[in-house]
């Protein structure tokens, strides 16, 4: 090979390179298609967070209309006390029994005294907020007993009561 040949095949290694270098670079996504990803990247976001929304909305319905069930039953059978509810309260207690959850802090203190008419003066609120999704509740809760089984009982009772779903917290 001469020197004219060896700079031919220098010159045409060179272009080569700087085509592949060029055809690489094309390769990846445009501007606009990131854009595009990121916005439909947004909109999943948004569609969950509405699908949460919606079904957080019919779990406040179902409850309300679960609570205007039980009271409705508990005043035709004239019961609308807690004369028959057998418990200790203990306001050195640490377990109290959760009967509702609302996202409207109003709802929740209204429902409060729901609770108080029915006897419970221990009837109380509190807010929880939930760290990954910032979703702000308001818990209504009657307690404080001393152990987890005095928490249980009245839980059973309220339900045998009132048919109210609730469940035991600890740490009130």
């Amino acid at each position: 090979m001469n020197s004219e040949e060896i700079m031919r095949a220098w010159t045409l290694s060179v272009l080569i390179l700087i085509l592949t270098a060029a055809m690489l670079s094309g390769c990846g996504p445009s501007e606009e298609e990131k854009r595009r990803a990121e916005q439909a990247r947004q909109d999943s976001l948004e569609q969950v967070r509405q699908q949460k929304m919606a079904k957080q909305r019919r779990d406040s319905i179902a409850q309300a209309r679960a609570d205007s069930l039980a009271e409705s039953k508990s005043e035709a059978n004239g019961r609308t006390d807690n004369t028959n509810i057998d418990v200790n309260f203990d306001p050195e207690g640490t377990y109290s029994v959760q009967v509702e959850s609302w996202r409207s802090k109003r709802k929740a203190q209204s429902q409060v005294g729901k609770w108080k008419d029915r006897g419970f003066s221990n009837a109380f609120v509190v807010q929880y907020s939930g760290e990954t999704s910032g979703d702000v509740w308001f818990r209504v809760r009657l307690g404080r007993l001393s152990s987890r089984q005095a928490a249980e009982d009245l839980r059973q009772q309220l339900k045998n009561k009132y048919d109210a779903a609730s469940w035991i917290s600890s740490g009130a």
